[in-house]
C-alpha cells in the first residue's frame, strides 16, 4: 500500500491520529517497515531511573518484569539497491537464551518474500550499532561457526562502533555478543565509516554517541520530506520524552542532549520518525505543544 507522504505529515488534529501505512515513497526510495521478530527485556533496563508506576502504563510487564519489544527493520529500495537498517536478533540463539529474551522466530524472509524479495536481493546492511538485537540477524549457524546470512552485500557500520564492539566497557560487555562480533569482524565486504556521511544520494547517516559510542542514525531525504531512524537514541514511542532515558545508556546525560535536539530537528522539519523497538508503531510525526513534543501521528504495521 502507497501512502503519500505529504498528506501524512500535515497535523490535522490536536491528538495522535493512527494510520496504517506498509509502504511510502521517499526520493527515489520506496521504504518498507520489517517487522522481523519479538523479544522481551527487563522493562526496568528500558526505562533507566523513570518509576515503574509511569512507564507499564506505556509498556506493560510480564511476571519476570520484561516488556514485549520488536526487532523493526527498515527496509529502502531504490537506484538498484535493496538496504537494510538492522537486523534484528536472527536465528542463531541457544534454548535457554531464546527464553531469557522470549525470542519468536525469524521472520525475515518472509517478510522480504512479501515485498517481492528474498535474502540474495539485499546489497547492503547499515548497521546504526552492533549489539546483539541489531546485528544477530545477520548471520546464521553453520555446522562449525556462525555464517554471514548475506555474504554479497555491502556492510557498514561506524569505526568507533565496531573497536567499542571488540573491547567492551563492563557496562556493555553482555550487549556486544562476542560471537557475534567476531563473525562480524570476518564479514569479506565489511567498511567501517568515520563519522558523518552521505552514503548514497539521499541517504545519510550521522553520529549518536550517548546510548553507545559510535552509534549512527539513518535519514532518508527526497523533496517529499524526510525520516530519520533513531536506532537506540529514541527505540519507542514511550521513549519519546527527552528524559526517559534506558538503563543500557552508557552516557544518559548525552542521550537527553541528543534527543532533546533530534525531536527540535524533526519538529522544524516535519520529519517522520521511524521506531526500530516499539511493540506497535513503525513510526510516527510530531509537533510541539506548552508540554513539549508530542506526536502527531503514529503508524501501525498492517
Amino acid at each position: 500500500m502507497r501512502s503519500d507522504l505529504n498528506a501524512m505529515l500535515a497535523p490535522d488534529s490536536s491528538s495522535a491520529q493512527f494510520i496504517y501505512i506498509q509502504m511510502m515513497q521517499i526520493g527515489d526510495y520506496r521504504l518498507y517497515s520489517l517487522d522481523v521478530e519479538d523479544f522481551a527485556l527487563d522493562g526496568g533496563a528500558m526505562f533507566g531511573v523513570v518509576p515503574k508506576v509511569m512507564w507499564e502504563k506505556f509498556a506493560p510487564a510480564d511476571h519476570l518484569n520484561r516488556i514485549t519489544l520488536k526487532a523493526r527493520v527498515l527496509l529502502i529500495s531504490g537506484k538498484g539497491r535493496h538496504i537494510l537498517v538492522d537486523t534484528g536478533m536472527g536465528t542463531a540463539w541457544p534454548d535457554k537464551l531464546r527464553s531469557i529474551y522470549a525470542l519468536s522466530d525469524c521472520r525475515l524472509q518472509a517478510e522480504l518474500k512479501a515485498v517481492g524479495l528474498e535474502i540474495a536481493s539485499i546489497t547492503d546492511v547499515i548497521y546504526t550499532h552492533l549489539h546483539f538485537d541489531h546485528v544477530g540477524g545477520a548471520f546464521r549457524q553453520g555446522a562449525d561457526k556462525l555464517e554471514p546470512l548475506f555474504p554479497d552485500a555491502r556492510h557498514y557500520v561506524q569505526r568507533e562502533n565496531y573497536l567499542s564492539a571488540l573491547k567492551p566497557n563492563p557496562k556493555e560487555r553482555v550487549s556486544y555478543s562476542s560471537a557475534f562480533i567476531e563473525a562480524f569482524g570476518r564479514l569479506s565486504r565489511l567498511e567501517l565509516v568515520d563519522g558523518p556521511r552521505e552514503l548514497f544520494s539521499g541517504i545519510e547517516l550521522f553520529s549518536s554517541n550517548g546510548h553507545t559510542k559510535g552509534q549512527q542514525l539513518v535519514r532518508v531525504r527526497g523533496a517529499e520530506g524526510s525520516l530519520v531512524h533513531t536506532a537506540d537514541l529514541i527505540p519507542s514511542s514511550a521513549h519519546l520524552p527527552s528524559s526517559w532515558v534506558m538503563g543500557y545508556d552508557i552516557e544518559p546525560l548525552t542521550v537527553i542532549e541528543e534527543k532533546t535536539a533530534l525531536l527540535h530537528q524533526l519538529v522544524e522539519e516535519r520529519a517522520m520518525l521511524f521506531f526500530g523497538h516499539d511493540p506497535s508503531h513503525q513510526a510516527a510525526t510530531l509537533r510541539r505543544d506548552d508540554k513539549g513534543v508530542v506526536v502527531v501521528d503514529k503508524f501501525i504495521d498492517l
